[in-house]
């Protein structure tokens, strides 16, 4: 199901898409003033710094799947769950809309003999979790500085509402689907009616099915919340936590290239972080890539020309390089080598189970010969 060959394309494409951002950087910037900017500020203890909070993002956003895992499977490995969590920043850099990382992740939980049933479920109420804490963050610094980013960015301002709207509308999706009976009724009976036009049936097939088996895995995760809401309450402030890790990222990335926004500015920074990933949530390619550099610099430029920068629009497109290829390039490889490490540890794991139950197998035939060897015995006596 994951070879080789697919990691490979995989590779290919997040080479390409990184081509094409170098390209269109080259369009609308001066690759020039931009190395003269890493040139002339550039510092490697602010870097450093950055890179450790990607890696205490990393750390804290994989906690919620394990927890919710391990509070069921308690035999499972901590390592083999960090791995499996982690392997979710590949497989949603790689797909459209982050669309890989669950399929994955319901794999690597089967190969730790979780069933498929209580791994979709787990998997649903980590989603659930990452979508509140996003929604969360989003109105929070909407309901700040919404008027400061009309002002600032007002032609921009409805892909914000339209990323947003989207953000909202997944999260109450999911809990309707969760907590109401007539609601996840009356979506089946809508997907089984559309799936009956001819033109949509031969494009994506019948997915009544798919989608009734979804509803239920809801359902059951919600009844799994009502059970033990605390733990899910703590997998939610964790992912709060982890995103909010996420969003300081620019602000010390400006630092990274001496171009450094002030410091009564970082929640407003934190907050155009927020409104970059919420306005791109639309764009199709992996990575939302394209859209989210255009959206980080329309939304950062007019806080670093308040700044006093003298060029802009080169502090800003220098800052997104530095912000892009951490939050991104980085991240995905990070979970690449999460994907390899777990890879090879299953190897050996499905190895190891085989010998166990070949020598439970073996146990058992002894024991069969033994007990006919006796009877024979006792016959013979007889």
């Amino acid at each position: 199901m994951y070879s080789k060959k697919k990691i490979i394309k995989y590779l290919i494409l997040i080479l390409a898409i990184l081509i094409l951002l170098v390209v269109v950087l080259f369009q609308i910037g001066d690759i020039k003033k931009i190395f003269a900017v890493f040139g002339n500020g550039f510092s490697p203890l602010w870097l450093l710094a950055c890179i450790g909070l990607v890696l205490l993002y990393c750390f804290v956003y994989k906690l919620s799947l394990i927890i919710l895992v391990k509070r069921k499977y308690p035999n499972i490995k901590f390592f083999d769950l960090y791995l499996i969590s982690g392997s979710e920043f590949f497989f949603n850099a790689v797909t459209p809309f982050a669309s890989g990382g669950q399929p994955f992740q319901a794999y690597a939980l089967k190969q730790r003999d979780v069933t498929l049933s209580d791994s979709t479920s787990q998997l649903l109420l980590n989603f659930l979790a990452y979508q509140v804490a996003l929604n969360l963050i989003s109105v929070v610094c909407a309901g700040f500085y919404f008027n400061r980013l009309l002002h600032d960015v007002d032609n921009f301002i409805i892909l914000f509402i339209v990323g947003f709207s989207i953000n909202m509308f997944i999260m109450v999706l999911l809990i309707l689907l969760g907590t109401s009976k007539t609601f996840g009724k009356a979506l089946i009976k809508l997907i089984n009616l559309i799936c009956k036009i001819k033109p949509i049936r031969k494009l994506v097939g019948d997915k009544t099915d798919s989608v009734t088996q979804y509803v239920n895995d809801m359902q059951k995760a919600f009844k799994e919340i009502a059970k033990d809401f605390k733990i899910w309450l703590i997998c939610l402030l964790t992912k709060v936590l982890a995103n909010m890790i996420y969003y300081c990222i620019p602000f010390v990335g400006f630092y990274v290239i001496g171009n450094p926004i002030t410091t009564k500015e970082f929640f407003y920074c934190f907050a155009l972080t927020t409104f970059s990933l919420t306005t791109t949530i639309w764009v199709p390619l992996p990575g939302a890539s394209g859209g989210v550099e255009l959206a980080f610099l329309v939304l950062f430029r007019n806080i670093i020309k308040d700044g006093g920068a003298t060029d802009p629009d080169t502090v800003a497109q220098s800052g997104m390089l530095i912000w892009r290829f951490l939050t991104y390039y980085f991240v995905l490889f990070y979970g690449l080598v999460d994907y390899i490490i777990f890879d090879r540890t299953t190897s050996k794991y499905l190895k190891q189970k085989q010998l166990i139950e070949n020598q439970k197998l073996d146990a058992e035939n002894e024991k069969e010969e033994i007990n006919e060897s006796e009877l024979v015995e006792n016959n013979s006596i007889e």
